[in-house]
């Protein structure tokens, strides 16, 4: 019966602590006037990083992995890359940053000579990279399909098997 408990309790927390991991969300639309099946090659353009103050934050190898790894999903999903594509794969990455701010409760009352409020606030700068892809028709430049999601930054997931599965997870809704 004591086995029973522990085995329950800790299959519990398993399950509290999955269900508490975040996950990645990703906002995708197609455009209903196009047949997404019609499309059987691509090209991809990747964004340009001009000199511009912005623009000092974007890894350009990261460009370079996120074009090789959208090269290797399309043509994994039956897709032939071609100069004359029907569809321009185009890709924008960015960071939203954000300052949140915690406050330690501590302690306050009187002391000695007068009223004392031991309350701290930190502000913590946040960053978020967020990446937009679009799908465009080559002959008319409409856009076709649409995905973009927010992730949190983590130094480790901007080697090449990190952007693999951040592609392969956003391109999954796609056809």
């Amino acid at each position: 019966m004591k086995y029973n408990f522990k085995i329950h309790t800790i299959v519990a927390c398993l399950l509290l602590l999955a269900s508490c991991s975040s996950s990645l969300v990703v906002q995708s639309d197609t455009d209903s006037q196009y047949d997404i099946s019609a499309y059987k090659s691509f090209t991809i353009v990747t964004p340009t990083i001009d000199d511009q103050d912005e623009m000092i934050s974007i890894n350009p190898i990261l460009i370079q992995r996120i074009a090789r790894s959208l090269d290797s999903v399309l043509t994994q999903k039956g897709l032939i890359k071609s100069d004359k594509a029907d569809l321009t794969v185009r890709f924008y990455i960015g960071t939203m940053r954000e300052i949140e701010r915690s406050t330690d409760l501590g302690g306050y009352g009187y002391y000695r000579y007068g009223y004392l409020d031991s309350r701290d606030q930190r502000f913590i700068r946040s960053e978020k990279d967020e990446i937009s892809i679009r799908f465009h028709d080559t002959k008319t430049d409409d856009v076709v399909w649409y995905a973009f999601t927010r992730f949190k930054r983590a130094s480790d997931k901007y080697d090449q098997t990190g952007v693999d599965t951040l592609i392969q997870h956003i391109l999954s809704n796609y056809n």
